[in-house]
């Protein structure tokens, strides 16, 4: 019996020995990020029958445990990758609402000074101090657009290296995932690896981080990792590679491809938006967010350009002659060939904006497919079969496409009609002469007229056949059928128009002039003269520009021009504060699965330290046990 008790000591001892290195190896990581509580498993030995009696051989360490949930590990892994995409899109959302909102505050303050000085301009347009005013602020205006576009642009651009770079992290992830595949696989067959599956765990929550994963357990402790829950990332010890690529149309729209290293060939192209995590943010907020915020500030541009430029062109200058452009043309040839994108080489198109006023910030994929035609608002994600007009053109609220060669069938072509409005708008008129502030036409109201109807005049091409000319002008007379007649006076036997005007829209359409009748009608035989104003002393025109601060004529004529650009900067601010509120749910979230998972992984030092206590004093009974069973055995060999 002795040297069974000494052999259950000794079991007793190592058995203490091993709780506690297992309770120092639990007590030395109490600060390690992703590590598991570890417990040493003990059982008894088996017994021996003696004398009809079963006897107590001592104990013995099974396994080396680690406390883990995988219902809790993969809690905190779905809420750790919801948590972090929100944060990070927050993030890149309240920079922008702040850069956007200062820039914003500035452009609206140089808009304001514009106006006061086109009031001192139409209040004395003679004055070639209020002219050079006036094309001084619209230049700080123009380079106010211009710089909005510069910090978005770069902000682009700097996002689009960031998806580059955390595509290469988690290919760098998936990488050390699949080679701590293979250290399990050969060190399991001997054991639980407790540290390097904690290791594995840890680079799954940060691969986590990145983009959305599930993981399958395989057969010898491996695991799978599906990229989205759908395409495999790592399987085993081999992983793939997700790649940044230059975008096809456009190589500034950085895509990602999954496929084997090193071999481009075989790669997929993969749908960012759908990724998750950080990397799913910071794809979603530029394609999402700050495209649409660039589209957006370019259509105001754009419109404050057409607007002032129509003006200009109804008038005449201080010389007599007709208002050259202010701005930069919005349809001028680079601007049309740089809103059209395809990857077919054999294919060229241009973008012309046929109406400011219904653009709507979004961009389109025109798709040619068996001979036809379909245009897809990425925005709303609504598609429309188009049919070239007479002249070939394919026409959209908006703007009209003008294709040269034919596509290949299945092509896929990008439009942006404003993405670059605010980078193109700049003064091209720099002589202060050249503001045209008398106006070409006046529409004089017959004193005998019953009604309140006013005219409103447009010229729409300056060598059109029924512009009024000087001596001879046009009569707009209403009759008994209600009717609005155009004539010449000289020639009041040939009706140039007899249009019974919509109220929804009273506009009588000439070769080269357009008249707008507003106000109420007036009785049959109520007339009116539009003739061709002599010299250039009058501010009729100079009127009209100042118009232009009321005037609603963007977002569908529902806005102003500092109207327009108020919505696209609470837009953002919307925005920022609902995504504000999605990661700080989002927070809370991960947070309470934590929270859980600590609750039976975590290390908590006090349990630690009385395990210690308590493991120390098996180590000194045991030990105790096998000086009592040498002490025994040596009393044995002194009988004689």
């Amino acid at each position: 019996m002795a040297v069974d008790m000494y052999q259950t000591g000794v079991s007793g001892l190592m058995a203490a020995q091993a709780q506690l290195a297992t309770t120092g190896h639990n007590i030395a990581n109490v600060n390690t990020e992703g590590y598991h509580r570890q417990r040493a498993e003990q059982m008894t030995e088996g017994s021996l029958y003696v004398g009809g009696q079963f006897y107590g051989t001592g104990t013995r360490v099974t396994d080396v445990t680690r406390l883990y949930q995988q219902y809790a590990f993969k809690d905190v892994l779905v809420n750790g990758t919801e948590q972090a995409g929100a944060q990070a899109l927050y993030e890149q959302l309240n920079y922008l609402n702040g850069s956007v909102n200062d820039m914003g505050k500035a452009m609206i303050q140089s808009l304001d000074s514009l106006y006061k000085t086109i009031d001192a301009f139409t209040d004395n347009p003679g004055d070639l101090g209020n002219r050079q005013l006036f094309l001084a602020h619209a230049k700080e205006v123009a380079s106010g657009f211009n710089t909005m576009y510069g910090n978005l642009n770069q902000q682009y651009s700097v996002n689009s290296q960031d998806i580059a770079s955390r595509a290469d992290r988690v290919t760098e992830l998936a990488a050390g995932i699949a080679d701590l595949n293979q250290e399990i696989m050969n060190a399991g067959q001997n054991g639980s690896p407790n540290d390097l599956l904690d290791r594995r765990d840890k680079l799954i929550g940060d691969l986590g981080q990145e983009v959305h994963i599930t993981t399958v357990a395989e057969p010898g402790g491996v695991v799978s990792v599906l990229l989205g829950g759908r395409d495999s990332l790592v399987s085993g010890s081999r992983a793939l590679a997700l790649e940044a690529r230059a975008g096809n149309p456009d190589p500034q729209q950085t895509e990602l491809y999954l496929g084997t290293p090193g071999r481009a060939d075989a790669a997929t192209r993969i749908n960012g938006h759908e990724l998750g995590g950080k990397l799913g943010a910071t794809l979603t907020f530029r394609d999402q967010v700050l495209a649409p915020t660039l589209s957006d500030i370019g259509r105001t541009a754009m419109g404050l350009a057409d607007a002032f430029n129509r003006v200009q062109r109804q008038g005449v200058d201080m010389n007599g002659v007709p208002g050259r452009d202010l701005f930069t043309d919005i349809n001028a040839p680079g601007a049309r060939a740089g809103r059209f994108f395809t990857s077919n080489t054999d294919v060229g198109g241009e973008v012309t904006i046929t109406d400011t006023g219904k653009l709507t910030g979004s961009e389109y994929r025109l798709d040619y497919k068996d001979g036809a035609y379909s245009i897809t608002d990425l925005g709303s994600g609504k598609s429309t079969d188009l049919v070239p007009d007479a002249d070939g053109k394919l026409n959209v609220d908006g703007f009209s496409l003008t294709l040269t060669g034919t596509p290949a069938n299945g092509d896929a072509m990008l439009i942006r009609p404003s993405r670059n409005g605010a980078a193109d708008l700049a003064v091209s008129l720099h002589q202060p002469e050249g503001l045209a502030a008398s106006s070409q036409l006046m529409a004089i109201a017959h004193r005998d007229n019953t009604g309140t109807a006013r005219l409103g005049m447009q010229i729409t091409d300056a060598a059109g056949d029924d512009l009024p000319t000087r001596g001879d002008p046009l009569v707009v007379t209403l009759d008994d059928a209600g009717a609005y007649q155009v004539f010449r006076k000289s020639d009041p036997d040939t009706s140039l128009a007899s249009d019974t005007l919509d109220s929804a829209n009273p506009v009588i359409t000439l070769d080269g002039l357009t008249i707008e009748v507003s106000g109420k009608g007036g009785s049959p035989g109520d007339r009116f003269e539009i003739e061709q104003v002599s010299g250039a002393g009058n501010n009729l025109n100079a009127q009209a520009f100042g118009e232009l601060k009321q005037k609603k004529w963007l977002n569908g004529g529902t806005a102003t021009l500092e109207g327009s650009l108020n919505q696209t900067l609470v837009g953002v601010g919307g925005k920022t504060y609902n995504q504000k509120i999605k990661a700080d749910t989002a927070t809370a979230a991960l947070a309470q699965s934590q929270n859980r998972m600590q609750s039976l992984s975590g290390v908590n030092l006090d349990e630690e330290a009385a395990n210690l206590l308590r493991f120390q004093q098996a180590y000194m009974a045991s030990s105790r046990v096998v000086s009592v069973a040498n002490e025994l055995f040596n009393s044995l060999l002194q009988i004689r």
